[in-house]
């Protein structure tokens, strides 16, 4: 039927709008809104990763202003990059001193590397102790682990991707052990772990191909998953995660002072 010119225009009908009286809801910005990092934490990542190359070393003294010309940002992110750094352990600031890279004496490198090894062989025995079958277990995060190494040292990937493999593949063994509090105690020095195994890898890369690095691991993961805990351990003391510290080890003493 044509309509009357006269009649008024007829205004579609919203379903989707809110009755009369109410405000139509929105959905809570955090639901669609994607976070990024803060330009600290931009920084904080930046620096400890000079770190981590050698290019900043032990030791060094922190400057504001040379990050900031180095970085290519104001000092306000740095300055809170350097908070963040100090919170992990990276970093530590003293009167008079200013904020220097974490200095790693024999006594630190001793302490590090024993509470590292420590909490990995506690992970192996927690897994073997309140495990019923240790080859049933399941390895999909030690399997991921170990495939992201594989592609870090067999490609052509840069020095921090491979530590960050390194790194991942460790914390993947202590998950293994189903304890959530094991995995925390060993993310709690995660910086200072990860500045020996940078450390760790410069000296091994004299001593091994890339090829022989995923081997190695692999190889850690098999006697880890065998079934039995004494060649796990075996396997563990023998993994050479501290071949670049031998002469510091050394000096280290075994004792308390």
């Amino acid at each position: 039927m044509t309509a009357d010119p006269l009649d008024p225009p007829v205004t579609p009908v919203d379903h989707t709008a809110a009755p009369a009286g109410r405000t139509a809801e929105r959905p809570p910005a955090s639901a669609s809104r994607i976070e990024s990092p803060s330009l600290a934490e931009l920084a904080a990542e930046r620096i400890g990763d000079l770190v981590f190359r050698g290019e900043l070393r032990p030791g060094d003294r922190l400057v504001e202003e040379q990050l900031c010309e180095r970085l290519g940002v104001s000092r306000a992110p740095v300055r809170e990059g350097l908070r963040i750094l100090e919170g992990a352990g990276l970093v530590v600031r003293r009167p008079r001193a200013g904020v220097r890279v974490i200095p790693l004496t024999p006594r630190d490198v001793f302490e590090i590397l024993t509470f590292r090894v420590g909490l990995e062989r506690m992970a192996i025995e927690h897994l073997y102790r309140y495990t019923d079958d240790v080859t049933a277990v399941d390895t999909s995060d030690l399997d991921a682990a170990l495939a992201q190494l594989n592609r870090a040292f067999t490609g052509q990937a840069d020095s921090q991707t491979r530590l960050d493999a390194s790194h991942a593949f460790h914390v993947a063994l202590v998950g293994l052990s189903g304890n959530s509090r094991l995995a925390a105690s060993y993310e709690l020095l995660a910086m200072q772990v990860k500045l020996c195994m940078a450390m760790n890898l410069r000296t091994r890369d004299a001593q091994e191909t890339p090829e022989q690095n995923v081997e190695r691991h692999r190889a850690l993961k098999d006697a880890v998953l065998s079934g039995d805990l004494t060649r796990a351990l075996q396997a563990m003391d023998e993994h050479g995660h501290d071949a670049f510290a031998s002469e510091l080890l050394e000096e280290s003493p075994r004792t308390h002072s």
